[in-house]
């Protein structure tokens, strides 16, 4: 019969014995300065079983303790430890009972290790289904394998579109600092992580720097020491695993370099030969499951990146499209993005009546997209109607100043008739006959001063709106025919008060809001995204409901399309490419504004955040971006 274990130190002497058998797995004692022994740790795979004494020292790392001493003093122990990772074991008792206890805690730890790893498993997959960005979905995998396993660093190489190249994406190394970024090897069997991804298989290599393990697959890999020796650094256990997609291929390979016990880094030789351990079976599926779980994570995070640069190109070709057609707007677009989400981001953090407005990430994307989208709807208008600068298209220009001429040359030919009479008759004053040539000449180009002055933009006078009048009411008579100078369509053009447009013209260009909203709202933006038909559709409204195309009431324009307003006029206002006017200064600009929230158009709350946040420094008033 064995002898009965009676003090701590009996329990201490046993476990030397225990550990001789390289199955019992790893014993490490804890001692004070002075040597004294203190605590000690059983390790068997990633499982750590504290053994310690009632009332004594506790190591701060263990999955599971084991409490040996009297039995008065194993509740007060077991009062301060945690209650579910606490197991207590009375004194005097026999090794068979200690080795039992101890076998019974080693499974305790290995079903808390289980749950926590199905837990982390799960943790991982719902982290995964959120992120979107495949640098993100790669440091994840990394990050949770080598947590799971115990690796001391852990690499991901993603196989290159042309399937025979593999580029080292990410690294995790507890001990050195590398940046890797730019190395890629090829698709072949000359390396471990080559070989993985060639075959589809794991490769679990125990100790690379003996002659044992280093065979996988039938073959003998070498390994290349260029790094280690490099960083001083003993590459011992190496685990790779294949990253396959759904569709079966293996799109790229996990890697973690030396499972090891405990969590500081290895900073000497001695740490790598008494630390590391090779990776168990467990580690292999662990690992598997999560190169698995990721490899269909960055399958749809790229994915979702394809989607995001067709949406992103198609938005791009969208302004395009809208800037070939008005090429005297080009960059309004951006502008008018750029001034509404810095607007945005100044209403976020504005106070008073603004507090409770407040514009997430996605909120701000939305708002971006609505003001490169807000004027799409130009694609619908009359191109010739769109960038018409003046009162008459050139064309209508064009005829009027034929017939002027045609007025001129039929003077000529009066007074060439009136000559030749003169001549063979003696009866004309042909003096007086070139006195009247010249006044109808000078009231030829005076008529066609005013055409001219009539078609341009600017305010009206009242003078000229007069003499264009007289104008369309002269008439040239010819034997089959009375000719006008000015048609109906001329006249209504060139009475015009302000700007270039008819009221027809005019119409059909503010129909572009209403082209736009019905452009936009074909498209299935999705619930991120679903505000910027609205959003871009509302862009002309004012909050007294004269604005267009629906004249709606303040209270159904959101505050995203109130401040897409104020850039939209503000760009408008300032903008140094527009043929039809002078860019205005910012001051000016900024009065004709303040104005129009006077009259009740604009959102003077918005307004005052607009000019006291200098958001217009936002943008190069040149036609830029900054």
């Amino acid at each position: 019969m064995d002898e009965a274990l009676l003090r701590y130190p009996d329990v201490l002497a046993y476990l030397r014995q225990l550990a001789r058998d390289p199955a019992f797995g790893r014993v490490q004692y804890v001692t004070d300065l002075g040597g004294t022994l203190r605590a000690a740790v059983v390790g068997r795979a990633r499982a750590r079983l504290a053994i310690v004494e009632a009332l004594g020292f506790v190591p701060p790392e263990f999955d599971v303790v084991l409490v040996v001493g009297a039995e008065r003093s194993l509740s007060a122990a077991l009062a301060r430890m945690p209650a579910n990772r606490a197991h207590a074991l009375a004194l005097p008792t026999s090794p068979g009972r200690l080795r039992r206890a101890i076998d019974e805690a080693l499974l305790a730890v290995e079903a808390i290790l289980q749950s926590r790893v199905a837990n982390k498993l799960v943790d991982v997959g719902l982290a995964l289904n959120r992120e979107r960005d495949p640098r993100r979905v790669l440091e994840l995998i990394v990050r949770h394998a080598r947590a799971i396993t115990g690796a001391d660093a852990g690499s991901i190489y993603v196989v290159e579109g042309d399937g025979a190249t593999l580029r080292f994406r990410v690294a995790h190394n507890d001990s050195v600092a590398a940046d890797l970024r730019d190395h890629t090897l090829p698709v072949s069997d000359a390396s471990v992580v080559g070989a993985c991804v060639r075959s589809g298989h794991i490769i679990n290599l125990e100790d690379m720097y003996s002659e044992t393990g280093r065979s996988a697959l039938g073959r003998t890999f070498v390994h290349d020491r260029s790094f280690d020796e490099r960083f001083g650094y003993q590459t011992r256990s190496l685990l790779t695993v294949p990253m396959r997609a759904p569709e079966g291929q293996v799109i790229g390979a996990v890697q973690l370099i030396n499972a090891k016990e405990g969590r500081e880094p290895l900073t000497s030789p001695a740490d790598f030969n008494r630390r590391t351990r090779s990776f168990s079976a467990g580690d292999e599926r662990v690992c598997l499951a999560l190169a698995t779980q990721g490899a269909v994570a960055l399958e749809n995070a790229n994915l979702y990146a394809e989607v995001q640069a067709l949406f992103e190109g198609f938005v791009r070709a969208s302004v395009t499209a809208i800037e070939q057609r008005d090429p005297t707007t080009s960059g309004h677009s951006q502008r008018v993005a750029d001034l509404t989400v810095a607007l945005a981001k100044a209403v976020d953090a504005a106070g008073g009546p603004l507090a409770e407005v407040k514009f997430s990430s996605e909120e701000l994307r939305e708002i971006e997209v609505a003001g490169l989208l807000h004027d799409f709807g130009k694609v619908g208008v009359r191109e010739h109607v769109l960038v018409k600068a003046k009162k008459l298209f050139d064309w209508e220009l064009a005829l009027v100043e034929e017939r002027l001429d045609h007025l001129r040359t039929a003077a000529r030919l009066r007074l060439a008739e009136r000559e030749l009479v003169a001549l063979r008759t003696g009866d004309l004053d042909v003096e007086a006959a070139r006195r009247a040539f010249t006044a109808e000449l000078m009231q030829i180009e005076r008529w066609r001063e005013v055409v001219r002055r009539a078609n341009e933009p600017a305010l009206l006078a009242g003078a000229v709106e007069a003499e264009i009048h007289e104008v369309a009411a002269a008439r040239s008579s010819t034997p089959d025919r009375e000719l006008r100078i000015l048609d109906d369509a001329h006249l209504t053009a060139l009475l015009v008060a302000r700007g270039s447009l008819t009221e027809h013209e005019r119409s059909e260009v503010q129909n572009h809001v209403r082209h736009t909203f019905e452009f936009l709202r074909q498209i299935p933006w999705g619930q991120r995204l679903k505000r910027v038909p609205e959003i871009a559709g509302m862009h002309h409204e004012y909050l007294d409901g004269s604005g267009y195309p629906r004249g709606a009431a303040a209270a159904a324009i959101p505050i995203q399309a109130r401040m897409m307003t104020v850039a939209d006029i503000f760009d408008a206002l300032t903008a140094a490419d527009r043929p039809y006017k002078k860019a205005v200064p910012v001051d000016k600009a900024l009065d004709i504004l303040h104005a129009e929230a006077e009259a009740g158009k604009l959102d003077r709350v918005v307004l005052e955040v607009f000019v006291k946040a200098r958001v217009y420094d936002r943008i190069d008033l040149s036609g830029g971006r900054k």
